[in-house]
This record gives C-alpha cells, structure tokens and sequence, in this order.
C-alpha cells in the first residue's frame, strides 16, 4: 500500500519524503522553435529534385536503349511517382506491352488519390 502512496504523491514530494538531505536536481525544460514551412519546403524541393534526376535518368536509359538498337523505351508517371517500362514494335513504333500495365498504373493513382482524400493530404 505504501506503492500507491508515494505513486499518488507529487514528484517533488516523494523526493523530499525519501531523501531529506538532498535537494532534487532539475533543470529548465528546452524549448525548440521548429519552422513547418522550412520543413514542407525542403519537402518539396527534395521531391522536385527526385523528379528531375529521374527524367534525366529515363532519357539516359533511352538513349542507351536507342544505341542498343533495342525496342524498350523507358518512362516516368510523376502522377504515381513510378518508373514504367514500354516494349514497343520496332517498325510501327506501336507499344506492345507496357510494365506495369496501364491498369495497374491507373488503380495504383486511384488509390492514391483514395488516400489523399481519406487523409487530407497528398501521398
């Protein structure tokens, strides 16, 4: 019972109680001053920064591509924030197939946006 006790007392008190000789140490509590936008900011520009590595890196991967004399072309949905793969036929130029599907892409930017919705916030 003596637990509850001290457990119910102030700190300051249960101190005082079992150490009658020393004074409790304390120190003043820090204080931060944090800048939201400063963090959003960065935020942003870091994910603008992403963005534009990865054009630069997909027309790299073209133009690599392009000298292979390959059929597969590469490219970026900044909607979905996803790097997809185009096999195309090398005389009509048509897209034979897509990695990952346009299906999945368009179900994968619903979502998002399902998110942003429930959320309030842009995923």
């Amino acid at each position: 019972m003596e637990i509850f006790k001290v457990a119910s007392q102030p700190i300051n008190t249960a101190l005082s109680t079992s150490n009658t000789h020393s004074q409790p140490q304390t120190r003043e509590v820090e204080q931060t001053q944090i800048q939201p936008n400063i963090v959003e900011n960065q935020t942003e520009q870091n994910n603008e920064d992403l963005v534009k590595k990865l054009n630069e890196a997909t027309e790299k991967l073209n133009r690599q591509m392009e000298a292979l004399d390959t059929n597969i072309r590469f490219a970026y949905n900044d909607k979905i924030n996803f790097l997809y793969v185009n096999v195309m036929e090398m005389k009509t130029g048509e897209i034979i197939r897509k990695i990952p599907s346009e299906q999945v892409m368009k179900l994968s930017e619903y979502f998002r946006e399902a998110v942003g919705v429930l959320f309030d916030k842009e995923s």
